[in-house]
């Protein structure tokens, strides 16, 4: 069970996000990553000439540091057949690192993301131009506004695929009650203010 400080916390975390919802919009937004299926990649490709992606891990690929499951797992193997995939994470992980090393695939750990460093190492690794580069998470502002800063185009996932095919996102999901919460932080700010 949650302590108060943690479901504050919680709460404070799902305000900053809601009131950046208002200003940094992604592309496209789904509800888990296998929602990118095939024929969406090679829409895409078609429409914005995507040859690559940067992924996400944490709450994008996987659900509480865990381990990612094989839903995920078939659905990159899925995502090789058709672009370059490079692994952006502002965590770091071991066991993750040799995984996607026995896949050959690139993981940037400790990303400092939204900073463009490690978007910029990613597509050279690629050998893309950003621009042909689709970021996928969970962070409007990490991943999202992160990508946006050089042009690349965006997805933001909403859900984590758990293997059951289930949601596992613990998000406000009522819009009144994001709002209310939002009018009582921005109201405490003021009063804050004027002291």
């Amino acid at each position: 069970m949650k302590t108060l400080d943690e479901l504050l916390a919680d709460k404070i975390i799902d305000l900053v996000n809601y009131g950046l919802s208002k200003i940094i919009k992604p592309d496209i937004e789904v509800e888990k990553v296998t929602d990118l299926d095939a024929k969406m990649i090679d829409e895409l490709k078609e429409k914005y000439g995507i040859e690559g992606v940067i992924l996400d891990v944490d709450e994008t690929l996987r659900k509480d540091m865990k381990k990612i499951p094989k839903c995920n797992e078939d659905w990159i193997e899925l995502l090789r057949g058709k672009l370059k995939v490079v692994i952006v994470s502002n965590g770091a992980d071991r066991d993750l690192e040799r995984l996607f090393d026995e896949k050959g695939i690139d993981y940037i750990m400790f990303a400092h993301k939204p900073l463009k460093m490690n978007f910029i190492k990613a597509c050279k690794l690629m050998n893309l131009p950003p621009d042909k580069v689709l970021t996928v998470g969970d962070s409007l502002l990490d991943d999202v506004h992160g990508g946006h800063r050089l042009n690349m185009r965006t997805a933001l996932v909403r859900d984590v695929c758990d293997g059951g095919d289930a949601n596992v996102r613990h998000n406000l999901e009522d819009e009144e009650e994001r709002e209310g919460w939002y009018f009582i932080v921005m109201k405490l700010v003021w009063f804050n203010q004027k002291g």
